[in-house]
């Protein structure tokens, strides 16, 4: 069917009473009242933490969908300045957690992030910590952004019944949460050098 232009036009009008108007900017809403007073509210309470006493064990999510993450590289005059685009299929997802001791743990999956895959990677990481301290509890807490996988029912339910010591951050908070520095540091660089085989084999 050789569809013109203002084909598409008249059916966006005229049937489905669409209009063609200007798109209006919009401000970033991070520093709304509502956000700056929530982010007010996590820092009082992460400053209520007894440092010296508590492990803060922050955990986030990134997806990795290529090796090469680098936008800059040295190069010979002359030389062309490319990276072969490898992607990674399917792209892992890489859960993270780095503690104020400077451990870190990472986990690899190829899932979507949502409740059902965080309830199943707390639950690893509960056992985990149990094999570990049987009193971990009382030692760490754990620190997690607001996304609506973590602060979800059905998340608040789980964390409540297995008593995970949780602290979510305020709307916004990249620099309260030192996991970023990590996930800027792996993205700088490439992952693969040995170029080995990513697809499914």
């Amino acid at each position: 069917m050789d569809t013109k232009p203002w084909d598409l036009r008249s059916i966006l009008r005229d049937d489905l009473r669409m209009r063609y108007k200007r798109i209006a900017q919009v401000s970033w809403t991070g520093n709304d009242p509502k956000n700056i007073i929530l982010r007010q509210h996590f820092a009082q309470a992460y400053m209520d933490i007894d440092h010296g006493k508590k492990t803060v064990l922050n955990i986030d999510e990134t997806w990795v969908a290529m090796t090469d993450f680098r936008r800059m590289k040295w190069c010979r005059i002359g030389r062309p300045n490319s990276v072969p685009k490898k992607n990674v299929t399917p792209r892992i997802s890489m859960i993270t957690a780095l503690d104020s001791n400077g451990l870190l743990y990472v986990t690899l999956v190829q899932a979507n992030s949502n409740s059902s895959m965080m309830q199943l990677y707390f639950s690893h990481l509960i056992k985990l910590m149990n094999a570990k301290n049987a009193n971990w509890r009382n030692d760490y807490i754990i620190l997690l952004d607001n996304a609506s996988y973590h602060t979800s029912e059905v998340m608040m339910e789980f964390f409540n019944k297995y008593q995970v010591p949780i602290i979510f951050t305020g709307p916004h908070s990249y620099s309260a949460a030192p996991i970023e520095l990590f996930f800027a540091h792996f993205k700088r660089a490439d992952i693969n050098p040995r170029k080995l085989p990513t697809g499914k084999q």
